[in-house]
């Protein structure tokens, strides 16, 4: 009996050792699911919803098979030491690093800008009635610099200008991508200081991501951390699968399953004249 008992034992921690094993590779190298958590993606997601993200894309794109594409919502983690990149686990109080989920709106080499909670890439402004029809953009601009003498000599970061040499290291990549004052700036700013919105040129393997909440306070995204190197995408979004029935605007339960689709807005955004 003792000897069976063993058996039974060990067939279990067997298998048990397998579905796990297999979960595990499932999850890592083909597809796994993740939990909108706040409301920084409304009105397209809601908190609570849960996404189904393939996995083998993000494999793919780093293998140069594929890439990530304008208007996908992405599952990505913040530069380290940016606002909330870590956080306490819930009950056991550890430290872990997040994960957010934006939406990618620029791609390496694009310009890209944000003027009075209007998003321009390669300086067209994107249509973005997927949020406008639901929301009014609150009219803030990123990046905010101010020029003296042709120079660069503050960045608006959280509404406040710090000097250049003052920023934070995560905010670095900013400077970096700063692109020149226009000669108008550089002639107006020889007496004094001059503020305006200016473009950022993404450099290679850098994106630009925001969340669909553009209400005040609505989302924490590149407008605060910058932009995110592409190594901190772990995937995209396609699909929300849960719950399967949802109330509507009217109260009424409706089904919830639902694809996640790029916005045509962005399909519409011309190439950079560029390359990074």
């Amino acid at each position: 009996m003792r000897d069976f008992l063993r058996y039974l034992w060990k067939e279990w921690f067997r298998q048990v050792g397998e579905a796990l094993l297999v979960a595990l590779i499932v999850t890592t190298y083909f597809f796994t699911t993740v939990q909108v958590v706040g409301m920084s993606m409304y009105p397209t997601l809601k908190s609570g919803e849960r996404v189904l993200v393939p996995k083998y894309r993000m494999w793919l794109v780093r293998l140069g098979l594929d890439q990530w594409h304008r208007g996908e919502i992405a599952i990505i983690k913040p530069p380290p030491g940016a606002p909330n990149s870590v956080a306490p686990f819930p009950v056991l109080g550890f430290k872990f690093r997040p994960y957010f989920i934006k939406r990618i709106v620029a791609l390496p080499g694009d310009r890209v800008r944000v003027e009075r909670g209007q998003l321009f890439v390669n300086d067209f402004p994107v249509p973005e009635t997927h949020i406008t029809s639901k929301i009014t953009p609150y009219p803030d601009s990123f990046p905010v610099v101010r020029v003296y003498r042709g120079k660069v000599i503050e960045l608006a970061v959280f509404g406040s200008f710090v000097p250049v040499d003052r920023v934070p290291d995560y905010l670095k990549t900013v400077l970096r991508m700063l692109e020149p004052p226009p000669p108008e700036v550089v002639a107006a700013s020889q007496d004094l200081p001059v503020t305006y919105v200016a473009n950022l040129r993404l450099a290679k393997d850098y994106y630009f991501v925001l969340g669909d909440n553009r209400t005040l306070g609505g989302s924490e995204d590149s407008r605060i951390f910058g932009p995110l190197r592409g190594e901190q995408i772990a995937g995209t979004a396609n699909f929300v699968w849960w719950p399967p029935l949802a109330r509507g605007e009217d109260g009424r339960l409706v089904f919830n399953l639902r694809p996640l689709s790029i916005p045509p807005g962005f399909r519409e955004v011309p190439p950079p004249s560029r390359s990074p």
